[in-house]
């Protein structure tokens, strides 16, 4: 059995746990390698096996038929992450989508309960991934949802943002007070959340963050995911914890909770076994008869797997940000060294929209830069060549101006034409031009980014 990304298991052996100080294996790769995948990949999913099998023996696969507190994974698992965001509730989905979907359901029926949708403005990124806009649709506001242009930093563009809160609050269509922002931190990018806050504060606009590529990340000492009313994760395959699929739902009022809670598919009695993460009796007993079930749990077998990842996550995090800074100045290097003196300024690693973020860098995005070290107005001629050389390398690069790019507004045609057209949003457009964007594992090492400089460098030198 092998997650997206890992290194693949025999399961045919009997599993043995394996300790932290285990004599690590050299078999393969040098020890470097071996030893950050065996403390950050291999042990976890070891664990996770070992949790999977104790699940399997026990018949405990959904979360309310676990009856030992140390097999109930999904419970911890969720109060990790509460504790970790800061955040009073949690609770695990099947997917990061339908936490979304659910955190604007919820805040409709909670903040929104005498008001139509077609009265709600709903306000989102227009670089993010597909599932983002998707969500917005499925909980209804297909008809109000804005997109907001990208910056050159790939962040929501704050100034547009706000002048479109002006445009709709004279156009009298929409009214202070009945505005959501959908903040989405795509491939961890965060804005000046101060601004943010400020923007919120001032229109009355609620906030709903996706942490999806986020979780980990901060503004100015405080957590990605715990600015807003609502945030979301997601454990999907790729991500910095990976289930398979999944995801989380988080906010600190007890109503989003109880909505949250049923319509994932508690009832009865059941939400009880959420424990301190469930809200007061009073507040449970309004939702417990009036939300439809949507069975959109997490199961404890994902959790299961989750479980020893989480231990190793602020690790995780660790290697992610030394590899990416390494690979940084290794491809400087490189280029340097292969294309010639100057050529190290064609390649600009996207750096974040402001200095008081802290990253986690699980994924590169490189502009390439024209001649003299500019933007260029449109697609340079090398760039496919560029882009099929490092495939050809075995790099699963591509490009977000690619039409048939999920996260490239042009191929979401279930929102309405004129919202996606690039005259509708052209900084977006531009924004994304020439920027390819790539994966990086948290076992990735110092050789493995200096083999991935050069070949970034003799790539660049075989297409420009």
């Amino acid at each position: 059995m092998a997650l997206a990304g890992y290194p693949s298991a025999n399961i045919e052996e009997p599993i043995k746990i394996a300790r932290s100080d285990d004599a690590l294996s050299t078999d393969g790769g040098s020890s470097e390698e071996t030893s950050v995948a065996r403390k950050l990949v291999e042990i976890p999913r070891e664990q996770g096996l070992e949790n999977v099998n104790q699940l399997l023996m026990s018949d405990m696969l959904n979360r309310y038929q676990v009856k030992k507190p140390e097999l109930n994974f999904l419970l911890e698992s969720e109060r990790f992450f509460a504790k970790y965001l800061g955040m009073k509730y949690a609770c695990a989905l099947n997917s990061g989508g339908i936490a979304i979907t659910l955190g604007l359901e919820g805040m409709m029926r909670v903040f929104y309960p005498y008001d139509k949708k077609d009265q709600i403005r709903v306000y989102s990124n227009a670089f993010t991934f597909h599932a983002v806009p998707s969500a917005c649709v499925e909980a209804g506001f297909r008809e109000t949802l804005k997109l907001i242009e990208a910056t050159d930093e790939l962040v929501i563009d704050l100034d547009h943002l706000e002048q479109c809160i002006k445009e709709d609050l004279s156009s009298g269509r929409f009214a202070e007070g009945k505005m959501i922002l959908v903040l989405s931190y795509m491939r961890g990018r965060v804005p000046d959340m101060h601004r943010v806050m400020e923007i919120c504060s001032k229109y009355k606009m609620q906030l709903l963050e996706d942490s999806a590529h986020g979780y980990g990340c901060s503004f100015d000492g405080k957590m990605c995911g715990s600015f807003g009313v609502v945030s979301t994760i997601s454990t999907q395959a790729n991500k910095l914890v990976n289930t398979g699929e999944g995801g989380m739902i988080f906010t600190n009022n007890d109503d989003l909770q109880a909505f949250f809670i049923f319509s994932a598919g508690s009832y009865e009695e059941l939400w009880r076994k959420h424990e301190e993460l469930a809200p007061p009796e009073e507040v449970a007993l309004r939702y417990k008869y009036t939300c439809s079930n949507k069975s959109v749990r997490m199961t404890n077998l994902q959790a299961a797997l989750m479980w020893p990842q989480l231990k190793v996550m602020g690790d995780r995090i660790e290697q992610h940000n030394s590899m990416y800074y390494h690979l940084v100045t290794s491809t400087f290097s490189s280029l340097e060294k292969t294309c010639g003196a100057g050529s190290g300024h064609r390649i600009q690693y996207i750096p974040q929209a402001h200095k008081l973020v802290g990253p986690v860098y699980d994924s590169l995005q490189i502009r390439i830069l024209t001649k003299d070290g500019t933007k260029a107005p449109n697609e340079l001629e090398g760039l496919n060549r560029f882009l099929k050389a490092m495939q050809d390398r075995k790099y699963s690069i591509a490009k977000f101006s690619d039409v048939a790019n999920a996260r490239n507004y042009l191929s979401w045609q279930y929102l309405k034409q004129d919202d996606i057209s690039p005259a509708s949003l052209p900084r977006t457009t531009r924004a994304l031009a020439n920027v390819c964007d790539l994966r990086l594992l948290c076992h990735d090492t110092e050789p493995v980014m200096e083999k991935m400089a050069a070949d970034i460098a003799d790539c660049f030198k075989l297409a420009f």
